[in-house]
C-alpha cells in the first residue's frame, strides 16, 4: 500500500509550470505507463517468437528503444510543458507505427493508435478548430499511405497465423485500454465541469432572488412567484400586507447600522417563523417588508398581523445587553379580482402610509 501511495504520489506530482492543466499532466504519465507495459509485453512475445525460429529476441530491439522513449517522455512531464510533451509523443507514436507495419504488415492491429492520437490533440491542443481539422487530415493521409503501401508491399517478417492473431489481440487490447483512460479522465473532467457549473449558477440564481442580508426573497422574487400564482389560479382569493419598521432610522443613528441590520434579519426570522404554512414574506425595500396570504381574505391577513405585532410590543430586541422597542406598521390590500398586481400592492402601500401618519404600530386595512 505504501509503495503504491509513494508511486501515485510521483505520477499525480504538479507540473512545474504555471497554468499547466495537472489532470493533462496526469493523464500522459499514465498513458506513458500502459505503454510501457505494452512494450514489456511485445518484447516477451516477441522473444518467445524469436527463440521458437532460432533467432533469439530478433526485432525486441523496437521493443527495447521504444520502451525507453517512452521512459524518457515520462520524465519529461516534470521538465517541459505538456503541449510539447505530446508532440513528441505523437512523432514518437507515429515513428512505431510505420516501423510496425513495414516489418509485421496491416493485419497486426497497430494502426489503431492513430485513433488514440486524434482525440489527444483534440482534447489537449487549445488551438483553433482548422488546426486540428489539419491534424485529422493529415493523421488519415498518413494511415492511407501505410495501407496503400501494405497492398503493394509484403510484410518483411510477416507472423503466421495465431501469432499474428495474438498480436492483434494484444495491441487492440492496449489500445482500448488507452481510449479508455483518455475518455475516463476528459468525462470525469466534463462532469467535474458541469457540476461546478451547476452550483455555479445555483448560487447565482439564489443571490438572483435572494435578498443578501436576511436571505428571504427579494422584491423580483416575490413579483414573479405572484404574477405566477394569479395565472395559475385566477380564481384564488389571497390577500397582501406591506409592512414597515417603525422609525428605523432612529435604530440606526442610535445603536449604529450592525443594530440596524440584526434587527432587520431578527424580525425577518420571527416573521418567516410565523408565516409556515401560511404565507410567504419578502424583503420589498430598505426596511419593508411584503407579505403574501394565499386564501385569506383581508378581514384574516389583518388578524393574523395585529398578533404578530402585539408579539413584538411584548418581545423587544435585544442589543449590547438593551432593550430596544420595536413595532411595525402594516396596510393590508384584497384581491378583488379586478385590480391588476400592482395596483394591489400600490393600494396596501397607501394604507400603510396612513397607519404611519396615524400613529405607527398598527394594521389598517
Amino acid at each position: 500500500m505504501r509503495v503504491w501511495k509513494k508511486i501515485w504520489g510521483k505520477i499525480n506530482q504538479e507540473s512545474r509550470f504555471d497554468n499547466e492543466p495537472q489532470r493533462s499532466v496526469v493523464l500522459m504519465r499514465c498513458i506513458y505507463l500502459i505503454l510501457l507495459l505494452y512494450y514489456s509485453i511485445f518484447f516477451i512475445f516477441m522473444g518467445a517468437v524469436s527463440v521458437a525460429d532460432g533467432k533469439p529476441f530478433r526485432f525486441s530491439w523496437i521493443a527495447v528503444i521504444s520502451a525507453v522513449l517512452t521512459v524518457l517522455l515520462f520524465h519529461l512531464t516534470y521538465h517541459q510543458r505538456i503541449r510539447r510533451n505530446l508532440i513528441l509523443y505523437v512523432i514518437m507514436e507515429l515513428a512505431w507505427l510505420t516501423g510496425f507495419i513495414y516489418i509485421f504488415g496491416w493485419s497486426c492491429g497497430a494502426q489503431q493508435i492513430m485513433f488514440v492520437l486524434l482525440v489527444l490533440v483534440y482534447f489537449f491542443f487549445y488551438d483553433a478548430l482548422p488546426q486540428k481539422a489539419a491534424f485529422t487530415v493529415g493523421l488519415f493521409l498518413f494511415r492511407f499511405t501505410l495501407f496503400y503501401y501494405t497492398l503493394n508491399h509484403d510484410p518483411y517478417s510477416a507472423l503466421e497465423g495465431n501469432l499474428s492473431l495474438i498480436l492483434q489481440v494484444w495491441s487492440s487490447m492496449s489500445f482500448f485500454t488507452l481510449m479508455g483512460v483518455i475518455c475516463g479522465f476528459f468525462s470525469s473532467n466534463i462532469e467535474t465541469a458541469d457540476k461546478t457549473l451547476v452550483l455555479y449558477n445555483q448560487q447565482l440564481q439564489k443571490m438572483a432572488s435572494a435578498d443578501p442580508l436576511t436571505g428571504i426573497w427579494n422584491r423580483r422574487s416575490m413579483l414573479t412567484f405572484l404574477h405566477g400564482q394569479m395565472e395559475q389560479n385566477p380564481d384564488r382569493t389571497f390577500s397582501v400586507g406591506m409592512g414597515d419598521i417603525d422609525l428605523f432610522k432612529r435604530v440606526n443613528d442610535n445603536h449604529g447600522h450592525d443594530c440596524g441590520d440584526a434587527v432587520l434579519k431578527w424580525l425577518t426570522g420571527s416573521l418567516q417563523s410565523r408565516l409556515e404554512g401560511v404565507g410567504q414574506i419578502c424583503r420589498w425595500g430598505g426596511e419593508e417588508f411584503l407579505v403574501y396570504f394565499p386564501d385569506k381574505n383581508g378581514d384574516e391577513a389583518t388578524s393574523f398581523l395585529l398578533d404578530f405585532i402585539m408579539e413584538l410590543s411584548r418581545t423587544p430586541f435585544q442589543w449590547n445587553g438593551k432593550d430596544i422597542p420595536i413595532t411595525m406598521t402594516f396596510g393590508v390590500e384584497e384581491y378583488d379580482f379586478r385590480e391588476d398586481l400592482d395596483t394591489l400592492i400600490k393600494q396596501a402601500d397607501e394604507k400603510l402610509y396612513i397607519g404611519k401618519e396615524g400613529g405607527r404600530n398598527q394594521v389598517v386595512f
